[in-house]
């Protein structure tokens, strides 16, 4: 089918083999192994969101070798076999259906044999961590690493499995479904999540954790307002006013229900939002400054370096990136 939005690229030349690669995910080194078959690079590739996925296959023997990634990279074989290791780990082989995640700020390398083809996923870090951020109500302290391992089996496992199976029969019998703006950022959130809940990783037992009791109803109200009117000057005085309760009781209230004070929640709230509206505009359409200022971030060294804390890069690198 001719859609724009799949990325379809073959080649039999070694160079233009890492080319494709490196625009597609990130910067490799091929390295050609065994019998002098030919080079058959064959990659099909669709935006989910701000994911990439591609199935990929090389037609021969290869290593493949990569410097430090900035974003998470999710492999899963659907056909044949492969041998990777990351930093520090030790080899791991996966056969179909085993997907396997690369954490960020480590080389890694993978041997390819003439059979394999893997669904190959490139995860942005800062939309992961967002995501993960999203489902423990809170913000996260350390960067998320996942376990450099297969998951165990399970009926999450499968489930997730599942989810990766669908994208990979999109990528080989293109319906154009996944290529839709709405469709596509839907199935990029199951992505995100089944990743987050079947992967092992540092917050794993947080993210599977029984869901708490849902905040009381005056916890709830601040929250309506914090979450609609992240812009306004809010103190914790003047909100707990708001809702009818005392100060000390609205700060325990929040403490006990969503783990941080009302202003570390409106503080999120303003993050979360101000990335959201950098995400979809251009530098052609507005400023960092004038995201800022609009939801009420005056100070832009400190929003600056939270925002980096919290996605992995600076506002103005989100300003530039194309919106998804």
């Amino acid at each position: 089918m001719n859609d724009a939005r799949y990325t379809r690229r073959r080649t039999t030349d070694r160079d233009e083999a890492e080319d494709i690669v490196s625009d597609f995910y990130l910067p490799n080194r091929l390295h050609l192994s065994g019998p002098p078959d030919p080079l058959d690079l064959q990659l099909t590739g669709l935006r989910l969101g701000g994911l990439n996925a591609g199935r990929l296959s090389y037609g021969r023997n290869v290593r493949l070798s990569t410097a430090d990634a900035q974003n998470f990279h999710v492999n899963m074989p659907v056909c044949g076999r492969v041998v990777s290791r990351q930093g520090s780990n030790g080899d791991v082989t996966t056969a179909v259906g085993e997907p396997l995640v690369f954490s960020p700020d480590a080389p890694a390398e993978m041997t390819w044999s003439a059979r394999s083809v893997q669904l190959c996923l490139m995860v942005p870090r800062a939309r992961l961590e967002a995501e993960l951020e999203r489902l423990l109500g809170r913000t996260v302290r350390s960067r998320l690493r996942f376990d450099f391992g297969v998951p165990v089996p399970g009926d999450v496992g499968r489930r997730w499995r599942s989810v990766l199976d669908l994208v990979a029969d999109e990528l080989e019998h293109p319906s154009g479904l996944a290529g839709h703006q709405g469709a596509g950022h839907h199935l990029e959130g199951v992505v995100l999540d089944a990743l987050l809940l079947a992967q092992p990783h540092n917050y794993r037992d947080a993210a599977t954790r029984p869901t708490p009791r849902a905040p009381g109803p005056a916890v709830r109200r601040a929250v309506e307002l914090l979450e609609d009117r992240p812009a306004e000057p809010w103190t914790t005085v003047g909100l707990s006013a708001e809702v009818h309760l005392s100060v000390r009781a609205l700060q325990e209230g929040f403490k006990r229900d969503l783990g941080m004070s009302p202003l570390a929640y409106l503080r999120l709230v303003r993050l979360r939002r101000a990335h959201r509206v950098l995400e979809q505009a251009t530098p052609e359409s507005t400023t960092v400054a004038a995201v800022a200022l609009g939801l009420g971030l005056l100070h832009m060294g400190r929003f600056a370096a939270s925002y980096r804390r919290a996605f992995g890069e600076m506002p103005s690198e989100t300003l530039r990136r194309p919106p998804a």
